[in-house]
């Protein structure tokens, strides 16, 4: 017994450093070996001029598997290279960019290559005239107030309208913007909170970003 706990802790030091250099050389070698794997390209629109916006959904990246490496492939998947669509000069309307292999940012790593682009192969884009709107703001409430107070239904916003700014499709639309819900569980006297926009159309911005709101409660009669 203690032949083998001399075995198992003598140096153990050493033996951990050894045990560790061990694992880095095998994972250095087996890194080296060729192989496939998935790698995501992050899209990045660049160059769309200030009197214009996006509308609609747009894909969020590209994906494409890749052949190199254990460790350059790990590198590129790690470092997630951003995949660049250049829009200037464009004007409002649909806007199409074919993905081939040559567009994907490899970062100059020798020896990497482009198996297939998974997709999407196409990227489409909607681009719109850029507005802006003064809107009322909606302030809905939830919850039950403390024992003995309650919520007339009565409240006010600083300030009672904001300016949203985006595609002039999506920002027609709009007939006021909805903040956030205002909980009232367990409160009592006036709320007065702080809310952002509860939800706005793709590409669309709200100034201020939120805005104070005041709810009175008042005291009803205990039973």
């Amino acid at each position: 017994m203690n032949l083998l706990r001399g075995l198992l802790f003598d140096n153990l030091g050493l033996k951990l450093v050894a045990l560790l250099m061990a694992v880095v050389v095998y994972l250095n070698v087996y890194t080296d070996r060729p192989a496939t794997m998935l790698v995501t390209f992050p899209l990045r629109i660049t160059g769309l001029g200030d009197s214009l916006a996006l509308s609609g959904p747009a894909p969020a990246a590209v994906q494409a598997e890749l052949r190199g490496t254990g460790k350059q492939l790990i590198r590129l998947r790690l470092t997630e290279p951003q995949l660049e669509i250049p829009l200037a000069g464009v004007e409002p309307g649909r806007f199409e960019r074919v993905i081939s292999a040559e567009d994907l940012p490899l970062g100059g790593l020798e020896g990497l290559s482009v198996e297939r682009v998974v997709g999407p192969r196409v990227v489409e884009l909607r681009v719109d005239r850029r507005v802006r709107r003064d809107l009322p703001v909606a302030v809905r409430a939830d919850g039950e107030p403390g024992s003995g107070w309650a919520w007339k239904g009565a409240w006010s916003a600083d300030p009672p309208r904001v300016t949203v700014s985006g595609p002039q499709r999506d920002v027609a639309a709009l007939d006021s913007v909805a903040l956030e819900t205002v909980t009232l569980d367990g409160r009592r006297d006036t709320v007065r909170v702080r809310a952002m926009a509860a939800r706005l159309p793709e590409w669309c911005a709200m100034e201020p970003a939120s805005v104070t709101v005041t709810l009175p409660l008042v005291r009803v009669p205990q039973r």
